[in-house]
């Protein structure tokens, strides 16, 4: 299915309702030399070690289980990706009046804007068309469920279809998912945008950067939790703690997440040359397979 999206946005960008979103992006204007591996290192340590503490503060950010926001899980994920993108888009506005203006970076070279302004039209076309590359996937999804009784998983991660009742939480969840995204995407495509000498990396070494930023700190993130438990021993941090236990579970199906989310980002960018097609494809799929993981409510 994932690998699905990419034919079916590129078929999809060919056809004239979309044509104009293709585009190749600007010449790289990211964070270069030592500024680039400290950025890096921000964005591989920030989001495992906010993971615990940021989800519990949910409730004081108004998403306190409700009718609303139902599911106590998703909105932890979702407070978690909140603060970690509003320190992220501080941190890059910080880098870039203080040492990217300089070099007359701008909107559009971050993949932000065209020329000077947002698009709306195109924005609004890139959701359609974020949404119509993920709706594909839905449907085999639903086609392997009627056909053979299985959704698509491996091990802890698991695809699953939604019922009415999911998908209208789905929705209530995804516009500010679709914050988080698109403030990632900023970061990622812009200040984080690997380069050599200047110019941009082929997409397959684009699309590994990318991978590693997102899922090296997780990786170490379950190592420095579950290497004591195998040991014999327990979790490292909070085996005493439902909830920690819990989302360190959830940690396991963070890791495909995140590697799907920064496959999406880099390839519709490159397609694209704007963020918005891979951060609104990624809101949808992490927004869907979230909230579609647990009970209703749950």
């Amino acid at each position: 299915m994932i690998i699905l999206f990419f034919p079916v946005g590129s078929l999809l960008l060919r056809a004239n309702f979309f044509k104009n979103l293709e585009e190749a992006p600007a010449k790289p204007k990211s964070a270069k030399g030592i500024a680039w591996w400290v950025s890096a290192a921000i964005i591989v340590i920030l989001p495992p070690s906010t993971y615990f503490s940021f989800q519990a503060l949910a409730p004081k950010l108004g998403l306190k289980t409700s009718t609303i926001f139902p599911q106590s899980m998703t909105s932890g994920v979702l407070s978690w990706l909140f603060l970690v993108s509003l320190i992220a888009v501080a941190l890059f506005l910080i880098w870039h009046f203080a040492f990217n203006r300089k070099a007359k970076a701008t909107a559009s070279d971050y993949g932000l804007t065209w020329g000077k302004k947002l698009d709306w039209k195109r924005i609004g076309k890139s959701f359609l068309l974020a949404f119509l590359v993920a709706f594909v996937g839905y449907l085999t999804l639903v086609l392997s469920a009627w056909l053979f009784k299985v959704d698509y998983r491996f091990w802890l991660f698991n695809v699953k279809p939604m019922s009415l009742l999911h998908f209208r939480i789905f929705l209530t969840y995804l516009v500010p998912f679709i914050l988080c995204f698109v403030a990632m995407g900023l970061v990622l495509n812009g200040q984080l945008r690997p380069t050599r000498k200047g110019n941009a990396l082929s997409l397959g070494s684009e699309m590994a950067s990318n991978v590693a930023l997102l899922v090296l700190g997780f990786l170490g993130l379950l190592a420095f939790q579950y290497i004591p438990f195998v040991m014999g021993g327990t979790l490292t941090y909070g085996s005493g703690d439902p909830a920690v236990v819990l989302f360190t579970v959830l940690a396991f199906e963070i890791v495909p997440m995140l590697t799907i989310v920064a496959l999406a980002y880099t390839y519709f960018y490159r397609k694209t040359g704007h963020i918005y097609v891979g951060a609104f494809l990624s809101a949808i799929l992490v927004t869907w397979i979230v909230v579609a993981s647990q009970f209703l409510g749950a």
